[in-house]
């Protein structure tokens, strides 16, 4: 029987452990940049082209290596932040495996230049697919320079599932953004295809770190957390609850400023503002947690971006109960300015005019129908027309209605009380000139006598109208009351009214904005420099 197990090769195994670490693009820059860190760099730049696909730079001014560890830095687990077991249990680098550099070489064509102060010459390392092709002396600058070209050119399978540029840089920026924020005393610098993405001041300022990623109406939206207990403390800030976003991606958590995934600090996000957000709604967060790193594993994920907590009761508590206090200890109340603009002052200035006309208007009418009223007045307010010129109509109407009024006596306004038979009368002397002025026709003055039949007979002829009319101004009306909170009931002499209360309100508003469009009382001014709308790469 044939032997089956055999043992691969080393190029097989790089390519395999490789496919663990080195998913896109965005992993590699993430590798290099937190080896940038670990080595106490101040300035970090990473120069993208093509999405990573064609290149992926990262210089940094860190400490350097010197030839024999450029060398073996190259070699699988091979690394200068631990040394034994237990060191795992209290990891404060962001690498810690040794994987991250042989792993990338083996799918790319990479070039290391490094230098330490202490010597006055550097090296270089040109590598292919995980073999080394030259080391020579170079001058350089302090710090180490990384460039990868070729991404996946030795494993097409991979190459052909990377998405498209414009995806794979949004990642890129995405986790230059994280360590941005996690480490706001270091200066970051992002281009893709020779244009400036994102450069961070490195002013050890947070807020202004979240500045130059978020932009100025963000930052001036964030509050200030800082909490603590036995076991850790937080920091950070977190945005007030009308700064929010339909998903989580802008929430950072970074545990010993190594930043991580954890469903629970998002629950515990999510209890702190209970109330205070919409359903599916996020703010946005940037969160620092301290403790002890024996507290929790790192260990449990090839990216490092899950962490299982000894404590995670406490470090829920602890996080709910900070962002809390910072949210219950701001006004969350926002701000708002009346009258901001000339023109908004000019609209509520002819409005208020207007109103003030339209209520004189009102109590004036209401006096002359409470008191003795004068034919012209009495005039407007019947309104009424028919096929003939509207003009005449009322000169004739007008006439008899002064004959009529000289009788009439009343100390209320006019209501339509049918079982009233003295106001009956009164309403169909009226009524009764008005449509011998539309017949034309001469008739006696009718009797106290008259019955309810020939009222309501009346009241029906002389509300008829017709359909082509076009009305001169909207008489002037009483409310007697609402149905079911949609229509207003009024009244006029005519008889009765239903108007859709919200149908009037939004033309009084359309009329209005129309009055002062044409009066050109409406003040505006082009923009002399246009403004600038920040949105985040993934946005």
């Amino acid at each position: 029987m044939t032997k089956r197990i055999q043992l691969l090769s080393d190029e097989v195994i790089n390519k395999i452990a490789a496919g663990e670490v080195i998913e896109r693009p965005a992993s590699v820059v993430k590798e290099l940049v937190e080896n940038s860190i670990d080595a106490n760099s101040t300035e970090i730049e990473v120069h993208i082209d093509n999405g990573g696909k064609d290149l992926i730079q990262v210089i940094d001014n860190g400490q350097g290596m010197v030839r024999d560890d450029a060398r073996l830095a190259l070699e699988r687990h091979a690394t200068s932040k631990i040394t034994e077991a237990n060191d795992l249990f209290s990891i404060r680098t962001l690498g810690f495996r040794g994987e991250a550099l042989p792993s990338i070489a083996a799918v790319s064509r990479m070039e290391i230049k490094t230098r330490t102060k202490e010597e006055l010459g550097g090296t270089i390392l040109k590598v292919e697919g995980g073999q080394i092709k030259q080391v020579k002396d170079i001058g350089c600058s302090v710090g180490t320079n990384i460039i990868v070209k070729d991404l996946f050119y030795n494993t097409p399978v991979r190459y052909k599932y990377l998405k498209t540029a414009a995806t794979e840089i949004s990642r890129i920026s995405d986790i230059i953004n994280r360590l941005a924020l996690a480490y706001p005393e270091i200066s970051f610098k992002l281009t893709h295809n020779q244009k400036k993405i994102l450069e961070s001041p490195g002013n050890d300022n947070l807020l202004d770190c979240i500045l130059s990623i978020y932009g100025r109406e963000i930052a001036k939206s964030m509050i200030k957390v800082n909490y603590e207990d036995k076991y850790m403390k937080i920091s950070g800030y977190v945005s007030k609850p009308n700064i929010n976003r339909a998903s989580r991606k802008h929430q950072s958590f970074f545990i010993n400023r190594r930043y991580i995934k954890s469903k629970v600090l998002s629950e515990a996000i999510g209890e702190a503002y209970h109330t205070l957000l919409a359903k599916g709604r996020h703010p946005i967060v940037i969160l620092t947690i301290k403790l002890n790193p024996i507290l929790i594993d790192v260990n449990v994920h090839p990216t490092k971006m899950e962490v299982n907590f000894s404590r995670e009761k406490e470090v829920y508590n602890v996080v709910k109960d900070g962002v809390k206090e910072a949210l219950q200890n701001t006004d969350l109340a926002p701000q708002v300015k009346l009258n901001a603009r000339k023109g908004s002052e000019q609209f509520n200035k002819n409005k208020t005019k207007k109103t003030n006309k339209e209520s004189k208007k009102r109590q004036s009418s209401k006096e002359k129908l409470s008191n003795k009223r004068q034919p012209k007045d009495e005039q407007q307010r019947l309104n009424l027309t028919t096929g003939e010129k509207a003009t005449n109509r009322r000169n004739k109407t007008n006439k008899s209605l002064s004959r009529k009024k000289e009788e009439t006596k009343s100390n209320q306004q006019i209501k339509i009380q049918p079982k009233e038979a003295k106001k009956e009368s009164k309403q169909n002397d009226n009524k009764d000139h008005i449509e011998e002025e539309r017949k034309e026709q001469v008739r006696d003055k009718i009797t106290q006598e008259k019955n309810d039949k020939e009222h309501n007979n009346h009241n029906k002829n002389i509300n008829i109208r017709e359909e082509s009319e076009e009305y001169d101004a909207v008489p002037t009306l009483f409310p007697l009351g609402q149905v079911h909170k949609t229509y207003i009931v009024a009244q006029d002499e005519d008889g009765f009214y239903i108007i859709d209360q919200h149908a009037a309100h939004e033309r009084i508003l359309y009329n209005q904005i129309l009055e002062n469009f044409e009066s050109t009382t409406v003040q505006s001014q082009p923009l002399l420099i246009p403004l600038q709308l920040l949105i985040l790469l993934d946005e």
